[in-house]
């Protein structure tokens, strides 16, 4: 399946660069929604729900409500900062606006130090689902192939990419979906239990849910490609709609269904087990992989955008004819192939990564909600982004010491330069 898979989408993009079409397709609401649904899911899905739920329990239940709740008003906020400030700039055009031009620069090299190391993390999760049946392949070189195949989707137009995605994201959103609903209705009996949790736990388990409302912050760098910004408000507001329940029906399902291994260690395989029997191993390796592909799209595709736009040098800033950022694209390309050769020696792992990119991510975060606290008119979106400032700012505490050194670092550089 996975094979088929793969073959169809370099067949797709053979085609597509002998066409030669020198103009650029609009997003829709639809076509946007694939790009941004998929990839928000993306490893998060694969990853989170087993995680958290053996680590706490049916505690993760309270965790997903929060967490969920917080993204759901994470999107609206920087789906309207993309709004007002629409450009390849994303969010960092507001906060220029805002805070002026240097914490425009500062938030700008957070989100990209956090994509330097979180596709990364998203590769080697992606690898490990299809290592059983490489086994002789070591799991950095299986990153690397999924990398290049990555690679490929980008350099197509983005509207092509979009309805590709879209196809993929309606399929496994299904899937996912009508297996969780299948576990919940066989419940016999609901049953909430809550254990013991300590205080500490609790934020260590915010700091990685966080990974799962990650993404949000470059759907601005996607403007440009969007018809028109009635178009961007329906595609947030319907990916955050579709991601919330996707999340919250999955997280039900672990927390309450009743499953025969139910002593061991949650499995995200037992999910799918009912309805796809003996497949379901193949179909959630094919799954895990598309998804993480999804990621890296989002994040590797918006961040080229974003230094394109920056204008570092005359190469990064180059463009093909399909509108693909190619310079920004393989000055990151560079990037995630010295860290993978980090990690293959041994020097950096996936908990590193993993970390790394969450801190970036949350301190890039803050600044765009500050953005959004100084722009925005009295209301439900600014009381909102007051809270999640202080919310992200109790989750930073919990992150790598290192990489708090970092952040505060670069903000008082930023701060004292003039």
């Amino acid at each position: 399946m996975a094979i088929l898979f793969y073959s169809t989408i370099i067949w797709y993009v053979i085609i597509a660069q002998k066409k030669k079409i020198m103009t650029t397709k609009k997003l829709n609401t639809f076509t946007l929604s694939g790009l941004i649904i998929g990839p928000i899911l993306g490893s998060g899905l694969i990853l989170l729900p087993p995680l958290l739920y053996n680590m706490i329990q049916d505690f993760s239940l309270i965790i997903w409500i929060v967490i969920l709740s917080l993204g759901f008003s994470f999107a609206l906020i920087f789906g309207k900062l993309a709004i007002l400030f629409p450009g390849r700039g994303g969010v960092t055009l507001a906060t220029k606006e805002a805070l002026g031009k240097k914490y425009q620069l500062l938030t700008s090299f957070y989100l990209i130090c956090a994509v330097f190391f979180g596709p990364v993390a998203v590769l080697m999760i992606a690898a490990e689902f299809i290592q059983e049946y490489f086994p002789d392949t070591h799991i950095v070189i299986l990153s690397f192939c999924i990398y290049i195949l990555t690679y490929i989707l980008l350099l197509i137009k983005i509207d092509f990419l979009g309805k590709l995605m879209l196809i993929v994201s309606s399929a496994i959103t299904v899937i996912f979906l009508i297996s969780s609903i299948n576990i919940l209705m066989n419940v016999n009996d609901f049953v909430f239990t809550l254990p013991d949790v300590e205080i500490k736990q609790i934020g260590y388990s915010f700091l990685l849910v966080f990974w799962a409302i990650v993404g949000w912050e470059v759907i601005g760098n996607y403007s440009d490609e969007a018809k028109d910004t009635k178009t961007l408000t329906n595609a947030v507001v319907f990916s955050a709609i579709t991601v919330s329940c996707v999340y919250f029906i999955v997280c039900l399902a672990i927390c309450f269904g009743e499953f025969e291994h139910s002593k061991e260690n949650f499995k995200l395989v037992w999910l799918i087990q009912p309805i796809f029997g003996n497949f379901s191993h193949i179909i959630l390796s094919s799954i895990s992989v598309i998804l993480c592909i999804g990621t890296l799209i989002l994040f590797v595709g918006g961040v080229s955008r974003l230094i394109s736009y920056l204008n570092f040098s005359q190469y990064t800033s180059k463009h093909l004819r399909t509108g693909a950022p190619i310079g920004a694209l393989n000055f990151l390309a560079l990037v995630h192939v010295l860290i993978l050769v980090l990690v293959y020696v041994n020097y950096l792992s996936l908990d590193n990564l993993v970390a790394f990119a969450d801190g970036f991510f949350i301190a890039n975060a803050i600044i765009g909600l500050i953005t959004a606290i100084l722009l925005f008119e009295s209301g439900f979106l600014k009381m909102n982004a007051i809270v999640l400032t202080g919310m992200f700012f109790g989750i930073l505490l919990f992150s790598n010491m290192y990489i708090l050194s970092v952040i505060v670092g670069l903000f008082c550089y930023t701060y004292f330069k003039k």
